[in-house]
């Protein structure tokens, strides 16, 4: 069990965004929702949920929300704890194993669980997942990589999964869909683009006010290769009412050998169009990227093209967040996880954008930021990992008297912080209820107990934070 520990209390002017660099203890900054400021005062209140207190792994997860209904549906991954076999890398390497995975759903609604969660199916490669709910069923729809096995005699042996698969819950039963997969990927009109098995990486969802439904993927070729498969990678996207039918070639990688389309997130912005963002990820399917690449959807079906990166990031981490709203416009936060520096910038349009807002950027933190729009407010509000006031500290050496899941939330231009669980929180998801109260979903943490030198447990378990 982790123990209680000191809480530093700090106001608006020790912030970032005020100018000035943060007292290096943490703590909780005062404002909206009930939290402290000055001296004495308690923690943000927060009201903790378990999720999925058996889920483990600090891997990849989706969440979707209602905010009317207080309504979220969380789609995740938990090993079983079984392997499959498989080649190795040459056909004469002998039988290598992979873990198994379970990729599963969990609601939560107006204050408790709906039901025990459910299993979509089992695999063995993932890169990414997203969930949104349909608005005309009300049922969620999960997006995946997915498909049977992707082993191709003389090419990949690796792929026990490679299609754009999506997965619709319907009373109780979920059903899979293809797609794409082998011969049928979107055309991007140069040799290099146009080949392969792989599609359907870091895949992300969105639906418009029609109910028309957008599902990007990373298109990874033969999966395999630096240059003509990673380098070389594109950006597709498909859209349709119910199942996406028409597909469209959104940023080529095959002559410019960008690595476009990791850590893909998609919202519906401007003139209920979707717009996306994507970092550039080079030699694999799955790791940390650089740079951070933004395009919108235009009325007439076409895309912009990326261009120049939009922001030099060093070290995406785990990618940049997205959010639009129709006062504030878009949003990106994103963290360079070398400098450990979380910044904000914002466009009306998406082609015009905001200087860079420095808004954290003490110790170790700021990490996997989520970016949500206060819906009352219209202000942004950013959740991240705050891992240690140490400066340099590595993923692996948060501690549990450390380490802390917040919430930075700007209100009236000053940037205003809030703890919300002093466990910490891995890749938290934040959104908004139409009361304007902030909820966030997260997994554990993998900090070490500094009393035991052993890391916590419970690693992965997914959490719900709710604003009192």
């Amino acid at each position: 069990m982790r123990r209680m520990k000191r809480i530093v209390l700090l106001g608006c002017l020790a912030l970032v965004a005020c100018g000035q660099t943060m007292n290096t203890d943490g703590g909780i900054g005062g404002g909206r929702g009930g939290g402290t400021g000055g001296g004495g005062g308690t923690l943000a209140p927060f009201s903790i949920f378990e999720l999925d207190p058996t889920a483990r792994d600090a891997t990849y997860f989706a969440m979707a929300l209602d905010p009317v209904q207080e309504r979220i549906g969380v789609a995740y991954f938990t090993p079983v704890g079984t392997t499959t076999e498989f080649n190795g890398a040459s056909f004469d390497a002998g039988v290598e194993r992979a873990p198994d995975f379970h990729l599963k759903y969990v609601e939560w609604k107006q204050g408790a669980l709906v039901g025990p969660p459910e299993t979509l199916r089992i695999m063995q490669r993932k890169a990414g997942v997203a969930i949104a709910f349909d608005p005309s069923s009300g049922e969620p729809v999960v997006a995946f990589l997915g498909g049977a096995n992707g082993f191709v005699q003389g090419q990949s042996i690796f792929w026990f999964q490679s299609d754009a698969v999506l997965s619709r819950r319907n009373a109780g039963t979920w059903t899979e869909t293809t797609i794409a997969t082998t011969g049928d990927q979107v055309t991007c009109g140069n040799p290099v683009s146009d080949r392969g098995l792989l599609v359907g990486l870091w895949p992300a969802l969105a639906f418009d006010a029609a109910g028309k439904l957008y599902f990007g993927y990373r298109d990874g070729h033969d999966g395999q290769f630096p240059m003509q498969d990673w380098a070389g990678s594109d950006v597709e996207v498909w859209d349709g009412m119910q199942t996406p039918s028409t597909g469209r070639c959104v940023a080529a990688g095959g002559n410019n050998k960008k690595a476009y389309g990791g850590h893909l997130q998609m919202v519906i912005g401007a003139n209920d169009q979707p717009a996306v963002i994507h970092d550039q990820m080079f030699g694999t399917s799955d790791s940390n990227g650089i740079n951070v690449n933004f395009q919108k959807r235009n009325a007439d079906g076409s895309w912009t093209v990326p261009g120049g990166a939009l922001l030099n990031i060093s070290n995406t981490q785990t990618g940049a967040s997205l959010a639009w709203d129709p006062v504030e416009g878009y949003g990106i936060a994103v963290t360079d996880n070398a400098t450990n520096q979380l910044s904000y910038i914002n466009s009306a349009n998406g082609v015009n954008w905001s200087a860079v807002d420095p808004v954290f950027g003490s110790g170790s933190g700021g990490w996997f930021p989520s970016l949500a729009m206060d819906p009352i407010n219209h202000e942004p509000a950013i959740a991240f990992y705050f891992c240690s006031p140490r400066s340099a500290v590595a993923q692996t050496g948060c501690t549990t008297t450390e380490d802390e899941l917040r919430i930075i939330q700007r209100v009236a231009d000053h940037w205003q912080e809030k703890v919300v669980d002093t466990g910490g929180g891995h890749s938290p998801k934040i959104g908004f209820l139409s009361t304007g109260k902030r909820i966030v979903v997260y997994r554990t943490p993998p900090a070490i107990d500094p009393e035991t030198g052993l890391p916590v447990t419970n690693v992965g378990a997914l959490k719900l934070a709710v604003e009192r």
